[in-house]
């Protein structure tokens, strides 16, 4: 395998994962997919209620198990460690847990991180982190060579694209329809009229954009 440096341009999650795009330094972009399952902690005093609505609505599709985590605060503290099977549960947990009145005398840690976010500190990587890819066991996976503490830290090439409604001075509040979309990258610029007609911005991203 040809060893090369790569960033991470961008993560996110859908239902069932994480998704990663990845930046070389000769401006070639491409993603990897990674399964992950997301996790949140619920401290033990109060936490009889909570257990219950998350077990009734969510059945197996939640781990639930004892683990001593540190409270900036409080200290070594005994909580329940909740993982999800997926991205999807999680959210649909996390929204349980906000809109029910049941939970709000329980500790309950970690909700306001996305998936995303779980991942990253999880796997101690964040955005434009440098990686490159090693073979084990006949997979591909990405070693982190970065570290968030450098200063001296270099970003590799992007490419930049504008876009800004053509509203000429109207509230897109009150428009009925979508307006015209002024675009600019790289020096030339184009109007996208409607949804109908994307042929400018299909040929300028093939002109300007490089897919491994």
């Amino acid at each position: 395998m040809v060893k090369r440096k790569l960033q991470i341009l961008d993560i996110y999650s859908d239902s069932f994962g994480i998704h990663i795009w990845l930046l070389s330094e000769d401006g070639k972009r491409f993603s990897v997919f990674r399964r992950f399952r997301p996790y949140f902690y619920i401290g033990e005093k109060n936490s009889k209620d909570a257990l219950k609505l998350l077990i009734k609505r969510f059945g197996k599709k939640i781990k639930i198990e004892k683990v001593l985590k540190k409270d900036l605060l409080k200290g070594e503290l005994q909580v329940y460690k909740l993982t999800t099977n997926t991205p999807f549960t999680y959210l649909k947990a996390v929204h349980l847990l906000r809109k029910n009145r049941v939970i709000e005398d329980t500790d309950i840690y970690n909700i306001q991180l996305t998936p995303a976010q779980i991942f990253m500190y999880e796997k101690k990587i964040f955005p434009f982190c440098t990686v490159e890819p090693v073979e084990r066991n006949g997979k591909v996976m990405f070693r982190k060579i970065d570290s968030a503490e450098r200063t001296d830290y270099r970003i590799f090439d992007l490419r930049i694209m504008r876009i800004k409604p053509d509203i000429e001075g109207g509230n897109p509040k009150f428009m009925r329809h979508l307006p015209p979309l002024y675009i600019e990258m790289e020096g030339e610029s184009g109007i996208v009229l409607d949804d109908g007609n994307l042929e400018y911005l299909s040929q300028l991203l093939k002109k300007k954009t490089l897919i491994s």
